[in-house]
């Protein structure tokens, strides 16, 4: 009600008040205003500096934020980028190393198969080679053992009798002082006494040298006239092959049953009468005392022996003159037809024998004739064949070399046997001897010194 009675006045009031209130809140304005303009004024500089701080903390704050952010990042990314390079890195290490293990693996495999292929082979080879030997062993046993040392059946000086070293009504047929010329070794003849001497003077031991022969392989074979239930004979033949490792050259060298030459021991004698009287070794040392050459072994085989053997080769090849033909059927009872053709074994003993129509040179001549031919025939057999041969021959043969040294000698000549080059010689030749008869004998006288000559310069393959 009072409001009404004083209304304009109120409403001036009002007003009034409205208008102070302005103005008051004008005056904080304008205090605010100034305070604010004063508070620039004087720190303007400090403030645009906290402006520009402020500006650079935050734009700082922004780029710390912003760098260690994008550092962090960064850095998270490296991490992980390096974990992913390492994992890579050792996942293809751990590849690498799995490969490099399986190949070392592999590697280790492919050694153990070579090697068990390899001990395989060689086992292979060694049962081949060991059953081989076996084999060749059993043949070379098969031969009989003449022991040296054994003297039991050597004949001593003091039990010679007279006429036990000889066989009635085999005297030698020799040649007369003129060479017939293509059917010996040497030229000229031999000379004869005419009458009959009952000593020889024999050169000084100090006028023979002996052979340093010891790269030769020295083997003779000996062929004796032994009939079943005799015991040792004289050796009718005996055949020096000489061999010379090196240059593969042998000699087949005869040396004839009736020289006549001083035993060791006993006196002088022909030479197959050696062997009749001590054996091997007596025939050896003879040799050696008179001719130098030192024997390394012999091989012994008997006239029936020979007939079997050459029956199991299959015969020998040979050339038959008329002269021999007639000889062996007339005087012999065996027919051998003239001309080339293959002897049975009692047709080759027939013909090695022959010596009433020539001489003794030419019966040894006819002897190596025959080993050269079944040389020829056999030097190229198959191992095969050579297992026959030997089947058939060595239960045939004597030796007084053991079982090492027949094994020394095989394991020498098998590889050369094939490419041998072979001579052939006879001890003593037409000119080398002078003919005897003494004490009831018709011998050779040999020329010690020039014989040695000759096989020291020609005979033997040196």
């Amino acid at each position: 009600m009072d409001d009404r009675e004083n209304g304009p006045e109120a409403e001036n009031g009002g007003a009034d008040g409205r208008d102070s209130f302005n103005e008051a809140g004008n005056r904080d304005k304008a205090e605010a205003t100034d305070c604010t303009d004063s508070e620039v004024g004087t720190d303007g500089a400090e403030t645009a500096d906290v402006g520009s701080d402020g500006t650079d903390s935050e734009d700082s704050d922004d780029g710390d934020s912003k760098d260690s952010d994008d550092g962090d990042s960064k850095d998270t990314e490296d991490t992980e980028d390096n974990k992913d390079n390492k994992d890579n890195k050792d996942s293809k290490e751990g590849d690498g190393k799995g490969s490099d293990s399986k190949k070392k693996k592999k590697k280790i495999t492919v050694k153990k198969i070579i090697l068990a292929v390899a001990i395989t082979v060689l086992a292979a080879v060694l049962l081949t080679v060991a059953a081989g030997a076996l084999i060749i062993n059993h043949y070379l046993g098969q031969m009989e053992y003449v022991d040296p040392s054994d003297t039991g059946n050597v004949i001593r000086p003091e039990d010679v009798v007279p006429g036990m070293d000889g066989e009635e009504g085999d005297q030698p047929q020799l040649p007369q002082p003129q060479d017939p010329g293509g059917s010996g070794n040497g030229n000229g003849s031999g000379s004869e006494t005419g009458t009959p001497e009952t000593e020889v003077q024999w050169p000084d031991a100090d006028d023979i040298t002996y052979f340093e022969d010891d790269k030769l392989i020295n083997i003779m074979i000996v062929g004796q006239d032994r009939r079943e239930g005799m015991g040792r004979m004289h050796s009718d033949t005996m055949i020096l092959v000489s061999i010379n490792p090196d240059t593969r050259k042998a000699s087949l060298i005869s040396f004839l049953r009736d020289t006549w030459v001083p035993i060791p021991g006993y006196w002088d004698e022909r030479l197959n009468v050696a062997y009749f009287y001590g054996g091997f070794p007596l025939m050896k040392d003879t040799i050696k005392q008179n001719f130098g050459v030192t024997i390394d072994g012999c091989f012994e085989v008997d006239f029936y022996d020979f007939i079997e053997i050459i029956d199991m080769l299959g015969g020998v090849e040979m050339d038959v003159t008329q002269a021999e033909s007639d000889h062996m059927r007339d005087f012999m009872g065996v027919e051998v037809p003239v001309g080339h053709s293959r002897l049975n074994g009692e047709q080759a003993l027939a013909f090695a024998r022959i010596r009433k129509i020539d001489w003794d040179f030419t019966r040894t001549e006819r002897q190596r004739r025959i080993l050269l031919s079944l040389f020829d025939e056999f030097k190229d057999a198959s191992v095969f064949e050579l297992k026959g041969i030997a089947d058939k021959i060595m239960p045939k043969l004597a030796t007084d070399m053991t079982l090492g040294e027949r094994w020394g000698l095989l394991i020498q000549l098998l590889p050369m046997v094939s490419k041998l080059e072979i001579s052939t010689y006879s001890v003593p030749t037409w000119d080398d001897y002078t003919r005897a008869f003494i004490n009831g004998n018709d011998v050779l006288v040999p020329d010690l010194v020039k014989i040695r000559e000759r096989l020291a310069n020609t005979y033997l393959p040196f």
